[in-house]
Formats: structure tokens, C-alpha cells, sequence
């Protein structure tokens, strides 16, 4: 049977473009484990962490999970590249925010920490491999999610943070060795 759980949204989380409700829905049994597909909630793990719901909590193998979060980004690139290209701008922002989120995402689990919206970009200057200005590129997509440079600027990080990715691997790969 599936349930139901209505959470609040939680200071680490406020933020308008991906609460604009001050409490949320989902289904708490979808995330007690990695079920091996990526939500299209924003941050679903996070909002049951942060409201002390027991759950699986995926930052702790963050980089195993990446990989899949930049498969996702994939798929939702290459809707949004039709979108724009036919002119269907209003249908991008929601997969921009759902791009946003994955990118996000991505980034704080691979430095083993769940997303912290809340001084968004404090939290993102202390993280390291990550994209050259980071904090300034992201604040000027999610002003302007719909807008075709938010999409581009989007599509960027993600090749650039791709490239980081691999570096924390292949670094993470080798003092392993050296242990």
C-alpha cells in the first residue's frame, strides 16, 4: 500500500523555485532505499532528512549516484534542446528546474553532503571541484530558468562538473591504493 507523508519544508530547503508551498507531498516508501531511478521531486532524500523521517540517505555514496544523476541530466538535456529549438519555451520550466535540481544535487553528493538551498551560495563556495563560478552561473539560471542562456549556462556546468566528476574518481581511485 502505498503512503503518503506530508512534510514541511524545512529551512535548509526554502527556496521559491522548488517550494513555492511551505509543506510538500511524497511517498515515503519510494525512498526507505535507492531504487536505482532518479525522483522528479526536488530533493526528496533531503526533505525526509531534514524532517527526521527515516530514509535512505544517498550523499553518503554520493559518487556512486552521480553517474546516474548525469545520465538523467542527459535525457532531460535533450528535451529541453528540442524545446528550444522548436520555440516551445513555456514548456521548458519545469525540466529546468528539474535540471537545476539534478545539477545541484549532483554537486553536493559528491562532496558526501545533503542540498542546502538556505545561503545557497555560501554553501557552494565551500565545496571544492566544482565549475569556475559557480555560485554567480547558477544564481543567473535560476532567475531566469526558462530562459534559452539559463539552459546553455545549465548545459555548461554540467559538461564542466562531468569533467570534475571523473578528476574525484580517478583521485578517490588512487589513494585507495595508496592505503
Amino acid at each position: 500500500m502505498t503512503q503518503f507523508i506530508s512534510l514541511k519544508v524545512p529551512a535548509e530547503l526554502e527556496h521559491l523555485l522548488f517550494f513555492p508551498e511551505k509543506e510538500t507531498i511524497l511517498e515515503n516508501e519510494h525512498y526507505k532505499r535507492w531504487s536505482g531511478s532518479i525522483p522528479f521531486e526536488s530533493f526528496p532524500y533531503e526533505l525526509l532528512y531534514y524532517n527526521n523521517v527515516e530514509s535512505y540517505a544517498p550523499w553518503t555514496k554520493g559518487a556512486e549516484h552521480v553517474k546516474e544523476l548525469l545520465d538523467k541530466w542527459k535525457e532531460i538535456d535533450s528535451e529541453c534542446s528540442s524545446l528550444f529549438s522548436e520555440r516551445k519555451v513555456n514548456q521548458t520550466s519545469g525540466l529546468m528546474k528539474q535540471g537545476i535540481s539534478l545539477f545541484l544535487t549532483a554537486v553536493f553528493w559528491m562532496h558526501g553532503r545533503p542540498v542546502i538551498l538556505s545561503s545557497l551560495q555560501r554553501q557552494i563556495e565551500s565545496l571544492k571541484d566544482i565549475p569556475v563560478n559557480l555560485a554567480e552561473r547558477l544564481s543567473f539560471i535560476i532567475a531566469r530558468p526558462a530562459f534559452f542562456h539559463s539552459y546553455r549556462q545549465l548545459s555548461e556546468l554540467f559538461q564542466e562538473f562531468e569533467k570534475q566528476y571523473a578528476k574525484y574518481l580517478i583521485k578517490n581511485k588512487n589513494s585507495k591504493k595508496n592505503v
